[in-house]
């Protein structure tokens, strides 16, 4: 029997056909939910400093000012004539002033711009490794190792100054940078914004509501991920309001990181955190949990109640 070509061509070609489909078109489209897009739109507190950008070369001006975090600040500029002892430059702490550029040949043959700034009466160069011709747009003013943009604290300053923030980390230091026992979710009038370390630019010093002073260090940005943005560390609101269920009793010891045997999940989490691992199952009676914190603190939970815990 004769099968004609046309009537076969069909078949043949339909492994083709179907081989090259993706799947893409028979993919059901996934739109969120408006209490998902509620969830992941930048809170007040992520966009509270939002409106503080870094600067690029390009826009700075004779006398910019920038401030040297630490003694090995030193380090990062040419150390011809300087002291081999970092701590004997006794940079820390001071106040460079940005002079302008010079343009150096590199062995390459290619034209690199140097940074120059003021120390008292000394000039430090700092050899940034860019391009002449593009350095002006590529370097900004808080990528510069271990200095601080001053414009970047005075605008952190406007922002903060004298408002009464409601903290959300325990982590105080005192004046003399000795850590504290701080507390959660209290409120505090921020009294000074001042220069940080090299790790995080921004020193916010405050009054708790008994009139001691403090001060956080945090970072201009706000990433999700960053534990020390002003999201994670300040809040705009009162938490408390937020939690009316809660005892004065249960809320004094979530403020200070503490627990007690029958406080509540929720009540656990907002005192230590979120735990990393966590292990459920049951008995004949009841639920059970374990929760594992990462300094070895591990609760254990009786029907969604804390039963006992190590700490």
């Amino acid at each position: 029997m004769k099968i004609s070509l046309h009537i076969l061509l069909p078949f043949l070609l339909l492994p083709l056909l179907t081989s090259c489909f993706t799947g893409v078109e028979g993919t059901k489209k996934i739109t969120l939910s408006k209490e998902d897009r509620r969830v992941l739109r930048p809170s007040a507190e992520d966009n509270f400093l939002k409106s503080i950008e870094a600067t690029p070369l390009s826009e700075w001006k004779q006398g910019k000012l920038f401030y040297a975090t630490d003694n090995r600040s030193i380090l990062i500029f040419d150390q011809q004539g300087l002291p081999e002892d970092p701590d004997k430059a006794g940079i820390g702490g001071k106040i460079l002033s940005f002079e302008g550029t010079e343009e150096r040949i590199g062995p390459d043959g290619k034209s690199y711009l140097t940074l120059l700034f003021k120390n008292g009466d000394d000039v430090l160069r700092y050899q940034s490794g860019k391009l002449s011709d593009t350095a002006p747009e590529v370097i900004k003013s808080d990528g510069l190792p271990m200095l601080i943009d001053l414009d970047m604290i005075q605008q952190a300053s406007m922002l903060m100054n004298g408002k009464t923030l409601f903290t959300r980390t325990a982590l105080w230091y005192d004046m003399d940078g000795n850590r504290l026992a701080g507390r959660k979710f209290v409120p505090v009038t921020v009294r000074q914004v001042l220069p940080g370390s090299m790790v995080f630019p921004i020193k916010a010093v405050f009054e708790d509501e008994e009139g001691d002073k403090a001060y956080v260090l945090l970072n201009f940005g706000n990433s999700g991920t960053d534990s020390r943005s002003f999201s994670h560390i300040f809040s705009l609101d009162d938490i408390r309001k937020k939690f009316p269920g809660i005892t004065d009793e249960v809320w004094s010891l979530i403020c200070r990181e503490k627990i007690k045997a029958g406080m509540t999940k929720d009540e656990c989490r907002l005192s230590l955190g979120n735990p990393t691992e966590v292990s459920a199952g049951h008995d004949y009676s009841q639920t059970l949990d374990l929760w594992h914190y990462p300094d070895g603190t591990v609760l254990w939970f009786e029907d969604g109640l804390l039963s006992r815990f190590r700490k």
